[in-house]
């Protein structure tokens, strides 16, 4: 390959290393840390993808790994742990991957002779409970998550692995999102698949009246029920929105093939190859009335688009007409099925001047159409806003996004947060990371999407994870607080730290540098403290 005149990034170094466990170390801080922030930052991410001689085959796929940086009084403390899942467990026990997962095949146990192994096979399926992917908080309860139905229960404080929660044991859903919501008043929100001939996307709930309980994944019920157009291909969802007065999803042409699933976990084989795109497709939102929990009739549509993450979603309204504003993050063609995510692949060296910008798309929809609406004529009535949203012939309401970045602004971006009091609330700023700057390493962005513009933060040979807004206490702006960002060095020799910016101008007060090895990791909460 001709690298002449390019940048190359070797993603091997600081990120498919294997993971250091700590129970505490304290790092060395640079710069000033705000007096008021007190807490935990604590993330999710794969953290191991060896064992013994064999490597996992997806990014997916490796151990799940919690690390935490407590900041208390100016200091900082490091600690960080593996999920004792059976998935784990069994690994290690034998010293291999016999549990492998979603791009990485399993095998039955090797004490059993080959008779038993294939009883084994048709009569079971290998442990997949392995949460790498984000951290839900339920009041003083924290669990680590995947899209598989499970849970870990695990304690904050010491990072002790303490229980599994089966969905399919609680309600019989084999597959919810990483990204659950927490409303207003503290009910907590889910949305999940039961698969079968009579297959549904529920939306689940967890009341905050349970949160104070051990363990109050227990405690969860169906609030709404959507039957899915085609059981045996239902649509695969990472995250989803919730409103005050609406949740929503989006159906998009990236599904899961039943059949094909089912087989692949029977026979114990990778499952990743169980996903596929329908370009036949369109993207469907559905929208549930919160309240009722009923689906509204309006059948809306647009380009087929795959999205892992909604950024958020907002009811406002204009000149009498009421509407639901959806604002997705679309990466180009980066699904599970993406050559990226492939181990091997990262372990090469990468041309990120080539990758494709992120697209942050928003959908507009109007919540009140009947058959005296003109057909084929611009709903969106709301000064300044280029979206569309068009009722065609047969009664279905097609939609037109707008970009919520200039081109010249954005990246190849994921992971965007938000300041989380502004859920379901029209807001201005979005944060997000880019682990594919041509220049070398990655970035961190803050848009502005009244401006479409952004500021970057960025330093050389630096590769930083999902960025997590923190409000300063008596805040009255949406962007007053801060942002914190776990950040590897290419450089072995150079130290891993917690970055702190000013969420306003964008710039380094302090970093908390620790030594250790970590790779990147996917998502995380930050807990306050008083």
């Amino acid at each position: 390959m001709d690298n002449t005149g390019e940048t190359l990034i070797d993603y091997s170094v600081g990120r498919l290393v294997t993971a250091d466990e700590k129970e505490s170390q304290e790092c060395q801080v640079k710069g000033c840390i705000p007096d008021w922030l007190n807490g935990d930052v604590l993330r999710n991410g794969p953290g191991e993808f060896e064992v013994g001689p064999d490597k996992f085959g997806h990014l997916f796929d490796g151990h799940a790994f919690i690390h935490k940086f407590s900041i208390k009084n100016g200091e900082v403390t490091y600690s960080g742990k593996f999920v004792r899942s059976e998935m784990f467990k069994t690994n290690r026990q034998y010293n291999r991957i016999l549990c492998g997962g979603l791009g990485t095949k399993s095998y039955p146990d090797p004490c059993k002779n080959i008779f038993s192994r294939f009883f084994t096979v048709l009569t079971t399926s290998p442990s997949l409970e392995n949460c790498n992917v984000n951290i839900a908080s339920l009041g003083n309860v924290h669990y680590a998550l995947t899209d598989g139905g499970f849970a870990y229960r695990f304690d904050p404080e010491t990072l002790d692995t303490k229980k599994l929660v089966s969905m399919v044991d609680v309600l019989n859903i084999p597959l919810s999102t990483a990204h659950p919501h927490i409303d207003t008043n503290g009910d907590y929100y889910n949305l999940a698949i039961t698969f079968g001939r009579n297959a549904y996307y529920n939306v689940v709930k967890v009341p905050a009246s349970s949160l104070g309980k051990e363990d109050p994944l227990f405690d969860m019920k169906i609030h709404a029920k959507i039957k899915v157009d085609n059981p045996l291909q239902p649509t695969y969802f990472h995250s989803f929105a919730l409103t005050e007065n609406f949740i929503a999803f989006h159906d998009q042409p990236y599904r899961i093939h039943v059949p094909k699933f089912l087989w692949k976990a029977a026979t114990w084989q990778p499952l990743v190859d169980s996903f596929r795109v329908d370009h036949s497709r369109k993207s469907l939102f559905c929208v549930i009335d919160k309240k009722s929990g009923d689906q509204i009739p309006i059948r809306y549509a647009t380009e087929g688009e795959f999205c892992f993450h909604f950024v958020n979603s907002f009811e406002t309204s204009s000149n009498g007409r009421k509407f639901l504003v959806i604002d997705l993050c679309c990466p180009a063609g980066k699904n599970m099925n993406d050559g990226l995510f492939i181990l091997k692949n990262m372990r090469k060296p990468m041309m990120p001047n080539k990758s494709t910008p992120t697209k942050f798309k928003r959908y507009i929809l109007p919540l009140e159409v009947d058959e005296t609406t003109p057909k084929d004529v611009n709903l969106v009535n709301i000064e300044g806003s280029m979206a569309e949203s068009k009722v065609q012939d047969d009664g279905s309401v097609f939609l037109t996004a707008e970009l919520l970045l200039d081109e010249a602004h954005s990246g190849v971006l994921e992971l965007p947060r938000i300041n989380y009091k502004y859920n379901g609330k029209d807001y201005r700023y979005f944060y997000s990371v880019s682990f594919f700057d041509p220049d070398g390493g990655g970035q961190l962005v803050k848009a502005d999407i009244q401006t479409k513009t952004g500021i970057k933060w960025k330093e050389a040979g630096c590769l930083p994870s999902e960025p997590v807004f923190v409000e300063r206490p008596g805040a009255t702006e949406e962007d007053d607080g801060i942002i914190l960002s776990t950040v590897l060095n290419q450089d072995p020799a150079k130290p891993v730290f917690m970055l702190i910016l000013d969420a306003k101008t964008f710039t380094e007060i302090a970093r908390a540098e620790v030594d250790t090895k970590l790779p990147v990791s996917f998502h995380g909460v930050f807990d306050i403290k008083t």
